[in-house]
């Protein structure tokens, strides 16, 4: 009998074949197209519906020869012609979600549908086969052979064999598919915290407080280890640092952070020798899975991390889920001083404070003297210019830190490629400061494929996408930075946000009035709620919380620009110039950006000076000029030629 014969991966039958494996007709494929785009895997998604909605088209018109990268680049992603996959993995990486999505809607929302849409890997040609071709094994009758004692041994043996195989796949199917899932289809919907792990942050045993960086550093270290490994969702080190010399039942913390498992410890350091205990814990039953301690010397301390790590990986493999080995890492030499100076950087960065920055780049120079080739060094440096300059709040003029921070995330990337830290640090710089919407996001989803778990790249992706006026998908990647980093001001003020610029108002007070409860006094928490009663119309309330957010202290120059255009929309215009004196005032001490006094002159009406302001903006590439199309602020503007010709510099016309 003739075999099905494949016309590129339409698989169509020969004529001696049966009757019942003719392909699915046009109508019937397009049919199940419109189920699978309306479906919840891909109806938050516009991205990948036009993808797939471009494959199916091309392979029904029988041009499915035309389906190469170069190709699909230019027709679906707006690429131009300049376009190179050797140096771009936007259709790979794209293709891998959509090949991803598309079985999890087989195996669970589609599964008694009569046709099958798949995307087989290595290629970008579809497949279409009725359910009965396609069906799964769980699905499937087995004849399985008779399991009688009096059965030949070989024929008990293939009977088990079926049976396990059977089941095995059928496990497989009815699994989220996560662990196969790349990069940012990890949303707070398909994050699956089954298999979760929290580092708790390791005690200093040295016995002295001033060592309290190396206890920190080990635990960030031990963190992005096993976010790298991949072997669980792993929490940010923002929310583990939360239960520092803190004695609380593990049940409890697990379930406040919502993972399955947590680690615990100790550093102890006396001279060059280093001491690391640690154990694994089920958090539901509060159950040890093991202990072990590991000794060496702060020269071996990255291989000392490796250990540690790959124990972890390989225990939660045997006691909570089959992944595999643990992938081998290169782990370099490294100075033990300049070891060290590295530790108290990201000590002081993870501090978030203007000094805690400008401390966190000295430290980071004298590691980086001491061992240029040590690539993290480079990615704090970068980290550190960049929220001086261009992300945050804008404490520094843009120019003064955000060239310096491109030239240390590249130097860093350029030493070791893969880091997601310095991806994500890319993809900032190329949103805020250079305008580069293409490759930010390149940037971003690299960063995530690299690190699924990076909970401040799901929320540095979300920028993005809101600024695209891709809603729906920055609250999915604003939703899986919650989850993962649950904990997190930025991670909850940053949801708040995405959900009101989905219009999702009753979400949004929610998510801002369980921060209160979390930070009571926060000025980004008044700011959030403050935010909500803008657009909710109670603008005496909002009023209210911007003077909380203003009492409370930081937040540069965001909580007075808020205030003062709350109070020109509500009409109190004196007032709203006196938060502008005030803005200037500020001005004259320290970097404010113009775009934050062109908030509130957009609020008073007074088009030719927020114009003016904007273009004073525009000139020193002020981070709030990517968000420029759907700044809430800015909507009385949007109707003045100049705002589209300002779209036009900014390179954001047509792109919301």
């Amino acid at each position: 009998m003739a075999g099905i014969e494949p016309i590129g991966d339409l698989h169509l039958e020969s004529d001696d074949d049966h009757q019942s494996l003719a392909a699915p007709a046009h109508d019937d494929i397009l049919a199940q197209l419109t189920r699978i785009l309306a479906s919840a895997e891909f109806s938050a998604s516009a991205r990948l519906q036009k993808f797939l909605r471009f494959l199916v088209a091309e392979t029904l018109a029988g041009r499915s020869d035309r389906l190469k990268e170069y190709a699909i680049a230019i027709d679906v992603f707006e690429r131009d012609e300049s376009f190179d996959p050797q140096t771009s993995s936007i259709v790979r990486v794209e293709a891998s979600r959509l090949r991803s999505k598309l079985d999890k809607y087989n195996a669970i929302g589609g599964r008694d549908d009569a046709v099958r849409i798949s995307l087989k890997p290595g290629s970008y040609v579809p497949s279409f086969e009725h359910a009965t071709i396609a069906q799964t094994p769980a699905e499937t009758e087995v004849e399985v052979p008779s399991l009688s004692a009096t059965a030949p041994p070989r024929q008990r043996f293939a009977a088990v064999f079926i049976v396990a195989s059977v089941l095995a796949i059928a496990t497989y199917l009815a699994l989220d598919v996560w662990l196969m899932t790349p990069r940012t289809e990890k949303t707070a919907a398909a994050l699956d915290m089954t298999y979760s792990v929290a580092v708790l942050p390791l005690r200093n045993l040295s016995g002295d407080s001033d060592e309290d960086y190396f206890g920190d550093g080990m635990t960030d270290a031990l963190i992005t280890g096993l976010a790298r490994e991949r072997v669980a969702h792993v929490t940010s080190m923002t929310s583990a640092m939360a239960y520092k010399n803190i004695d609380r039942p593990m049940s409890e913390i697990g379930s406040e952070l919502g993972v399955s498992h947590l680690v615990e410890g100790s550093v102890m350091r006396v001279g060059d020798d280093v001491r690391i205990t640690v154990q694994l814990i089920e958090a539901a039953a509060d159950r040890h899975l093991w202990a072990e301690s590991y000794e060496g010397e702060m020269s071996d301390v990255l291989a000392l991390q490796r250990d540690v790590v790959q124990r972890i990986v390989g225990s939660m493999a045997q006691h909570v889920t089959a992944v595999g080995a643990p992938a081998p890492t290169r782990i370099p030499d490294v100075n033990p001083l300049a070891y060290e100076a590295y530790l108290k950087g990201r000590f002081f960065l993870n501090k978030m404070t203007e000094d805690g920055f400008e401390k966190g780049i000295d430290y980071f120079k004298q590691a980086i003297e001491k061992a240029p080739d040590f690539a993290p060094s480079h990615s704090g440096m970068a980290v550190c210019y960049c929220l001086l300059g261009g992300h945050g709040f804008e404490l520094v003029a843009p120019a003064e830190g955000m060239p310096t921070a491109k030239k240390a995330v590249m130097e860093s990337l350029r030493l070791d490629s893969s880091q997601a830290e310095p991806h994500a640090f890319l993809g900032i710089i190329q949103l805020k400061y250079d305008w580069d919407w293409r490759s930010a996001e390149e940037s971003f989803t690299r960063a995530l494929e690299l690190n699924p778990s990076y909970a401040r790249g799901h929320i540095f992706y979300s920028f993005y996408l809101e600024a695209m006026g891709r809603q729906d998908e920055a609250v999915n990647e604003a939703e899986a930075a919650r989850t993962l980093d649950p904990l997190s001001r930025a991670a909850n003020i940053n949801l708040g946000w995405q959900y009101l610029q989905a219009e999702r108002l009753s979400d949004a007070r929610q998510v801002f009035e369980r921060a209160t409860e979390i930070y009571p006094g926060h000025w980004g928490v008044h700011w959030g709620m403050g935010q909500y009663y803008l657009r909710a119309g109670e603008i005496e309330a909002a009023i209210a919380s911007f003077e909380l957010a203003r009492a409370a202290g930081g937040g540069h120059a965001m909580p007075l620009s808020a205030l003062g255009f709350a109070y020109a929309v509500s009409g109190h215009a004196e007032r709203a110039k006196d938060a502008l004196g005030k803005l200037q005032e500020l001005s004259d001490e320290t970097y404010v950006s113009p775009y934050q006094m062109a908030v509130v002159h957009a609020g008073l009406g007074d088009r030719d000076a927020a114009f003016q302001l904007l273009d004073e903006a525009y000139n020193m590439r002020s981070r709030s000029m990517a968000w420029l199309n759907v700044a809430p602020e800015m909507k009385s503007l949007r109707d003045d030629p100049r705002f589209d010709a300002l779209l036009q510099r900014v390179g954001l016309a047509g792109r919301s």
